[in-house]
């Protein structure tokens, strides 16, 4: 049976999606590998269909580094559909300022995520002092290296009018008056807009 799989953003684990999120779906909320030595996010998303199982016919939930890594597996296998949550399609949608001060990210690779998120909810914060240096040294390069959605899957993108990491896109199914932690501050919006996409 096809099942929805979600992933959170860089620096964060799998409690992004709080209760609404699992009042709301019987979903696979994952955190991200401990063990993971590769460079790219296409390398990460071929260690995620492996060690979570993901099928043909599956739905990837993302947010930010979440919602690019489920492109790029739908690049690799036909998903049902894709949602991304204050996400982007290509590295171009990124902020310019944070494609500028990204290699500055080994000096300090948490509190580059840190000014990326902006101001985080106590959560988050709590979440950042769990985190991979090295995942989050190895991403924030890999991202601005990606080639971007290759795939037709169908993409519902949800997103925050003040987000300043990946800007508002152009088209988004739903915009919703936050910033760029919208998965926690706005979920009940988000989730509606899922479900009402559902219905069509």
């Amino acid at each position: 049976m096809p099942a929805a799989h979600f992933y959170p953003g860089m620096g964060a684990t799998s409690s992004m999606y709080g209760a609404p999120w699992r009042d709301a779906y019987d979903g696979q909320f994952h955190d991200w590998p401990t063990k993971f030595h590769g460079d790219t996010v296409s390398k990460l998303a071929i260690q995620l269909v492996k060690d979570h199982r993901i099928q043909e016919g599956d739905t990837v939930v993302g947010t930010s580094l979440g919602g690019i890594v489920a492109c790029e597996i739908a690049n690799q296998i036909e998903l049902k559909k894709i949602v991304l949550i204050g996400s982007a399609t290509r590295k171009e949608e990124i902020s310019a300022f944070l494609s500028l001060l990204h290699p500055l990210v080994d000096l300090a690779p948490l509190a580059f995520v840190k000014a990326a998120a902006g101001k985080s909810p106590g959560e988050l914060a709590e979440m950042f002092t769990q985190s991979d240096p090295q995942f989050i040294r190895s991403m924030c390069r890999a991202v601005f290296h990606w080639n971007g959605l290759q795939s037709d899957t169908p993409v519902h993108r949800i997103h925050g009018k003040r987000d300043r990491v990946i800007p508002p896109p152009e088209f988004a199914d739903r915009l919703v008056d936050g910033g760029h932690l919208i998965v926690m501050t706005h979920p009940l919006e988000c989730i509606a807009s899922i479900q009402e996409r559902n219905k069509d």
